[in-house]
Order: structure tokens, then sequence, then C-alpha cells
């Protein structure tokens, strides 16, 4: 029915690019869709390329460098392509120091000009876990740390204990991001696993601001606030059950007529379970857990 496997990763994974960030002319090519993106350093090909990561604007683009000139010629090129301030945003700074939150950027690359000014563990720090940092011809993968814990189901886990286990989320907190939506229609529920965060927002709103919202499902980048993709709840739909089970790579959902398996990275409707009449008194999914694969 559903398989779940668990990996630790105890190490940075390094893949080896052909063609590579520094190969080409210094030309970047982005896995990331939709996310935060850094460079660092000017490449190669010049500010045009910094500018050509936020088209369309699906990304946002941070560009670093201890050169007020280079930092002048991005600035000028994303005024010119109107992009300045919204979709990028450049700041000149010594490479010691990134300036940016930990855990942040989904992907960052470093200019061959400045690699040997760059220390890993700096480079790192920035990257979130499962993102990847671009050093010449390595892609360099940053590994979830062990400690992380993810929020599955409605309660927690299967077991409906609200107590979570991670070992970083502790006091004194600060905010890491503000990203929309900044106010959601009630009522609401969200699970979370694999770096990214599931909300279901239901058909109540009380604000003008909040119209946008109704009936939505979202997928959110748990480390950026970067919505990954949408889709449309039906209406009516019953949100404050336990009915939603994140996993590593997707989301399982039940409503009035079957469990959905939505891929995580796409929103793609993966699977569909659905029972058989003569076992049901109705199609309505009413409560769910995941317990070592067995749903």
């Amino acid at each position: 029915m559903t398989r779940v496997i668990v990996a630790t990763v105890v190490a940075c994974q390094v893949q080896m690019l052909l063609p590579s960030f520094a190969a080409h002319g210094g030309e970047i090519e982005a896995r990331t869709q939709r996310g935060i993106v850094a460079v660092l350093g000017l490449p190669d090909a010049g500010a045009a390329s910094v500018v050509e990561l936020a088209v369309p604007e699906e990304r946002i683009v941070y560009f670093q460098s201890a050169s007020g000139d280079e930092v002048s010629a991005v600035r000028a090129a994303a005024s010119q392509a109107g992009l300045l301030g919204s979709s990028i945003c450049a700041h000149e700074g010594s490479l010691d120091r990134i300036h940016l939150a930990s855990n942040i950027a989904d992907e960052v690359f470093v200019s061959s000009a400045v690699q040997s000014s760059i220390d890993q563990d700096e480079l790192l720090r920035v990257v979130r876990p499962q993102g990847a940092a671009v050093v010449g011809g390595s892609r360099i993968v940053k590994p979830v740390p062990d400690g992380y814990d993810d929020w599955s189901h409605a309660y927690h886990g299967p077991d409906n204990n609200p107590q979570s286990r991670d070992e970083y989320v502790r006091g004194r907190f600060h905010t890491h991001f503000l990203s929309i939506p900044k106010f959601s229609p009630m009522p609401e529920q969200s699970v979370a696993a694999g770096g990214r965060l599931y909300k279901a927002m239901g058909h109540i709103a009380h604000k003008a601001n909040q119209n946008r919202w109704l009936n939505k499902l979202l997928c959110i980048n748990a480390y950026n606030g970067t919505i990954l993709w949408e889709r449309d709840l039906p209406e009516g739909f019953l949100i404050h059950r336990n009915t939603m089970i994140a996993t590593d790579d997707a989301l399982l959902m039940g409503d009035h007529e079957s469990c959905k398996v939505f891929d995580g990275e796409t929103g793609e409707i993966r699977d569909e379970i659905t029972v058989p009449e003569e076992l049901t008194d109705g199609p309505v999914w009413k409560w769910m857990a995941l317990r070592d694969g067995v749903l």
C-alpha cells in the first residue's frame, strides 16, 4: 500500500558536475525552480547571468561580493530588468561572512574567482538541509542533521501524542523568515516532513486578505517559506480531522472520495486509494495513521 524508507546521511554528498558551473563561461544552471538562490562573486558570464536566474520570477536571487563594482553591475542589470529589490538583492561585503540566515538558501553558487576565499563551513551554514552549494565542478549536498523531527500527522505522529522529539527547536526563539500567507482562512491544518510544510485551509475568511487562500492546499518550503505548489480543495471539505500525513516525498490526504497521494515535489496526484463499497458505510475518510509502512 505505502512504503516509507528512512535513511540517515552522515556526511555531505559531493556530486561532480559535467558540465559544471565553472566550465562553461560561468553560466549558472540552477536546479531550484522556486526558492532562494545565492551567488557569491561575479560569474565569468557577468551580471546578466545573475539576472537570468530570476527570470521567470519564481526564484529570489541574492548576490554578494566584496567588490563594489561587481555589486553595482548586478544592481544596474537587475534595475534595467525591473527586478531589483523584488526578485534580486545585491549586497557588498566580505565573503568571510555570508549575509544570510542559516539553513535558508536552496542553492548557493560560488564563482571561480572567489572559491579560495570562502570557508566551506560558512558556505554550508546558509544552505538548507538537502540544498546544495556549487563550487567549481562539485555540487555539495547538505545532509539533514541528526535530531531533526518531522510533524507528519495532525498530532505529531501516528500515536496522537503532540510531543516533538526535535533536538533543535529550543529557546531562545527568533524569526527566521516572513512569507505568505500571513493570514489564513479557518479552519486550518498543517503537517510537515522532508523539508516541506503542507497547509490545508478552509472555507471561512474574516478579512478580504484571506479570500485568496480559501479552500487551498499549499506545499511550502519549510526552511524559507517559498510556496512550491498549490491545489484547490473541494468546498465543504472538513479539515479538522486526522486525514493528512506527510512523508519524506509525499502528502497523503483523505477526503470525501478517497485517500490521494500528492507528490511532494510537483503536487501531482501520484496514487489514489479507495475502499470497496461493501467494506464501508461510505467513501469519506475519517481518520488515518501511518506506522512502519502500514496505512
